[in-house]
């Protein structure tokens, strides 16, 4: 139940304009306004204009893997792929309105502001397929076989989605971003393939009618101060730039250049982070400013100085985070399975593809060694594969971003990654404070459990708590409450000091129990990193600790105190309190989101949960190394 605390933290945190704007979009919603500014209309009512298409075709088409080829022959035969990752067989042509994940049905006669975003299961599972993502897994085909057949699919597919959703019917445009995405994926099809004659007047009119659903509720995205503004300030911009000569693209292209400078400007800190805390939205943000630059250059337009300096502070954020053997990134924050450019042979999880993209993009050079994800340069980039390789920097052993609330060390073979937040800017997405990440030659040992899922009931929604986060939670109370779907109140301040191979930090969130929280992160050494825990005011309280752990066979100590992966001959210990602690290890728990991880949207995998209690008698000092060894 939600306390006026809380309401009077949502006014404090998000303030009174943004709370006026709020009932106003309602109000706009409930009476008509907003189906009145986006008419529901057949497409023959929307302006078909000329249209200032590019070619985009890769020179040398082994440089596309072969699976690209089977994911478009899968597609084929009606098996479409869903957030990056899992297969479901919906059918060629799909039903474009059925929930891919429950299978439920929503109307697509009515308008899309008489829908509810969730009325019909989770909504992404309907909006995933009209994303359009396959259009690239077609168009990598084409290019690599001259196959005319992926082609046809594509047009075919296209004029199946628009035949049955005209514009502003059905959930399909209840999004702008959702819009803008379709649009990106149907442009770079159309550059990649080219556009049938019998095709291209309604190819204009669907760009017009993109442009015009996005321009309608810009306001809206803008107010979530996260990537769909950045995606539909994007999309505007394309629509704008593909249709020069239509009577609204001048006024597109002004104020998509200026809210997204805007955007640019407040969302992307200066350390390179993003607002919206999460690894994956992060990509999402670099794949838009990407795709900008590119637009802007392909017609010969300028590109502003916001937005290379945007780019370059968002590209060296990402690449510090991403491990060089595998790709991976700590995995904090929400996460759903947005992939936005995929054009790489690359496991959704691996950022190698777009951090190369966008490093040739905005930083001229290439930080990998050759590999799959040179492919999206390849696309991209004229001229890319002839930028500087520079594969052999790796990121500084000791690296703070302190308005992103990130802290990294690393030493030779692994890394140690801490969320320190010290001022919420924007909202957080998951109480993941003081959470640590631990990885080992490319491999995690300790690690965020992900999101699961928007719109779900079950017990793995838990995920974004702070007693499933590597954390302390204190008589199982959260340091903040969940407000509504993506909103946790109030926001905690903390602090975040670092030294030499070391930050110490804490929050503020266990203040209303009298108990101040810091945690200190350190290097001993190549292979050893330390978190201490100091804990004051929790005399009587019960404390836990949890760390998620990659699934391994670990197995308790016999001695006490520590557990072990006997094939790795990983080890973490223990210490300190005066009480003897209750500890347990749990994998996989019926009941439970404990000894899970959920690395893809909707699914969860087993992991292994260490779970230590004790009942603080005064303060405490508790001590947990982790020996990595150095030579597997």
């Amino acid at each position: 139940m939600r306390s006026p605390f809380q309401y009077l933290a949502l006014v404090r945190h998000l303030g009174v304009g943004w709370m006026g704007f709020r009932v106003r979009y309602a109000l706009r919603r409930k009476s008509g306004a907003l189906r009145r500014a986006t008419p529901a209309v057949a497409w023959d009512e929307v302006p078909a204009t000329e249209l200032h298409l590019g070619s985009r075709a890769l020179p040398v088409s082994t440089e596309i893997s072969g699976t690209a080829v089977r994911e478009a022959d899968a597609l084929l035969l009606g098996r479409f792929r869903l957030f990056s990752r899992g297969e479901v067989t919906a059918g060629n042509p799909p039903d474009w309105h059925s929930n891919q994940l429950t299978g439920e049905l929503a109307p697509a006669d009515r308008h899309w502001s008489e829908l509810g975003d969730f009325a019909f299961g989770d909504i992404k599972g309907i909006w995933e397929l009209s994303r359009f993502s396959w259009a690239y897994a077609l168009t990598r085909a084409h290019a690599r076989t001259g196959d005319a057949k992926y082609a046809e699919a594509f047009w075919r597919l296209f004029a199946d989605w628009c035949a049955r959703n005209p514009p502003n019917r059905g959930a399909n445009w209840m999004c702008g971003q959702e819009a803008t995405f379709r649009l990106m994926a149907v442009v770079f099809a159309a550059e990649g393939l080219g556009v049938p004659p019998a095709q291209r007047e309604l190819l204009a009119r669907f760009i017009v009618a993109t442009g015009r659903r996005i321009a309608a509720n810009l306001d809206y995205a803008l107010s979530q101060k996260n990537n769909h503004g950045v995606s539909e300030c994007v999309g505007l911009i394309t629509a704008a730039l593909l249709t020069p000569e239509h009577p609204e693209s001048t006024a597109w292209r002004a104020r998509g250049l200026r809210e997204l400078a805007a955007q640019v400007h407040e969302l992307v800190y200066p350390d390179g982070g993003f607002s919206q805390h999460s690894l994956i939205y992060h990509r999402v943000l670099l794949h838009d400013l990407v795709w900008a630059k590119v637009r802007l250059e392909q017609v010969a337009q300028p590109v502003p100085a916001w937005l290379l300096a945007g780019g370059r502070r968002a590209t060296d954020f990402l690449l510090t985070l991403t491990d060089r053997a595998s790709g991976w990134g700590p995995l904090y924050g929400p996460n759903d399975g947005a992939n936005i450019l995929p054009l790489a042979a690359a496991e959704f999880l691996d950022l190698r593809p777009a951090v190369q993209l966008a490093a040739a993009v905005f930083l001229q050079k290439l930080p990998f060694v050759p590999g799959p994800w040179d492919e999206a340069v390849a696309w991209l980039v004229p001229g890319g594969k002839n930028l500087p390789r520079v594969a052999d920097t790796a990121p500084a052993a000791v690296w703070h971003a302190r308005e992103a609330g990130c802290f990294q060390l690393t030493t030779a073979h692994s890394r140690l990654f801490l969320r320190c937040p010290v001022e919420f800017r924007h909202r957080p997405n998951q109480a993941d404070m003081l959470h640590v990440d631990i990885w080992h030659r490319g491999r995690p040992v300790a690690l965020d459990g992900g999101s699961y899922s928007y719109n779900s009931r079950e017990r793995f929604t838990q995920l974004g708590a702070a007693a499933q986060h590597n954390a302390l939670t204190i008589d199982g109370i959260e340091p903040m409450a969940k407000f509504s779907r993506f909103l946790y109140l109030p926001w905690p301040h903390g602090t975040a000091t670092v030294e030499g191979a070391g930050c110490t930090a804490s929050h503020d969130g266990y203040k209303k129990l009298g108990v101040q929280w810091t945690r200190e992160v350190k290097a001993a050494g190549e292979n050893t990193f330390i978190v201490t825990d100091r804990v004051a005011g929790a005399a009587g309280r019960v404390l836990r600790w949890h760390w998620r752990l990659d699934d391994r066979a670990w197995v308790l100590a016999p001695e006490g105190g520590a557990v072990v992966d006997p094939a790795s001959g990983i080890r973490i210990a223990w210490s300190g309190g005066a009480e003897a602690p209750q500890v347990r290890l749990i994998r996989a728990d019926e009941a439970t989101a404990s000894g899970w991880w959920s690395p893809y949207y909707g699914e969860v995998t087993p992991a292994c949960a260490l779970v230590i209690e004790l009942r603080a008698t005064g303060p405490v000092e508790w001590r947990t190394e982790f020996l990595l060894p150095a030579d597997r």
